[in-house]
């Protein structure tokens, strides 16, 4: 058992390092001043609206229809919503004492993870396209939290919630999609296929070079010397996936769909945690610490934990 952690451990290591190395790009860009956090707007456009739908419709339909791919992917949403409740339920009982926009920072940091910037990308070079393909239920499951809980919390109660944003949004559109595709199994143009494979490959380094420019814009300095900030990656990196890990053995989940549901589970803190601050008038720069102190800390969490799933 050791040695298959080790291995796993190594296997999983690797590629964190090479993601990280691919968003080291990102931040070298942004301190040379070629390409700053400013000029990744339209890039996380494309990227949220165009590549990452594409790569996750992409994988639904390469995949095999099986009654353990749709028995999994039935599993892969219930656990994953099951992972988000965790979250909630543990961020609720946290930094009572906080002022509401700030405790709500910390929620939604508590909550949710780098699933479609980090834990995508990280799922397929480990798995292949199953790891993908589970992960995505988890990107969709993200959303649907997201765009209610998530900015219930971060604008400190005062958004509205849009009933039609939880299934009028990127990811949630992109699963519609490729679900009845996967179930009818259809052929379609190779032509269609390969140009849909080549812009899936796009996905995991413009998520990482995009990423590397937000770490970039984080105050080293405060991400090593806030204790809250510390509690928060405590929860986010190791309570949360440790508990998820655990209930993915009881459950009977394994292979691929575990470690793929372990990694989207116990990714650093969401990116886009500091894209809601500022979309509804929060600070920016406390979601930017916690993004980066967690990123930092999940070089070595993420391998560990995944390895560690795959030998319990």
């Amino acid at each position: 058992m050791f040695n298959d952690f080790i291995e796993n451990l190594k296997t999983v290591a690797y590629q964190v390092l090479i993601l990280y190395a691919i968003a080291g790009v990102g931040f070298a860009a942004d301190k040379s001043k070629i390409f700053r956090r400013e000029d990744t707007k339209k890039l996380i456009d494309l990227l949220f609206n165009i590549v990452l739908p594409i790569t996750i419709i992409n994988t639904f339909i390469s995949m095999e229809r099986t009654k353990e791919h749709i028995k999994g992917l039935a599993l892969a949403f219930l656990l994953a919503a099951l992972t988000h409740l965790l979250g909630i339920g543990i961020s609720l009982l946290t930094f009572r004492k906080k002022d509401k926009m700030v405790r709500g920072i910390y929620h939604y940091a508590t909550t949710f993870s780098n699933a479609a910037f980090l834990a995508l990308p990280l799922a397929g070079s480990v798995v292949g396209k199953e790891g993908i393909f589970y992960s995505s239920c988890y990107v969709a499951v993200f959303n649907v939290f997201a765009f209610t809980y998530g900015i219930h919390e971060i604008s400190g109660g005062k958004a509205e919630i849009k009933i039609r944003n939880l299934f009028l949004n990127p990811g949630s559109i992109s699963v519609i999609i490729g679900i009845p595709l996967f179930l009818l199994q259809l052929n379609l143009p190779h032509f269609v296929t390969d140009t849909m494979g080549r812009i899936s490959a796009c996905n995991s380094p413009m998520a990482m070079i995009v990423f590397g420019t937000f770490f970039a814009n984080c105050n080293l300095k405060n991400i090593f010397i806030k204790k809250e900030i510390y509690f928060v990656s405590f929860l986010r990196l190791i309570l949360i996936p440790v508990i998820m890990m655990l209930l993915f053995k009881l459950t009977g989940v394994n292979g691929e769909m575990r470690t793929a549901l372990t990694i989207s589970a116990s990714a650093s803190i969401a990116t886009n945690t500091a894209m809601y601050a500022a979309k509804y008038d929060n600070d920016t720069k406390l979601p930017s610490e916690l993004v980066g102190q967690s990123s930092v800390f999940s070089v070595i969490t993420m391998p560990v934990i995944v390895a560690l799933s795959s030998v319990i």
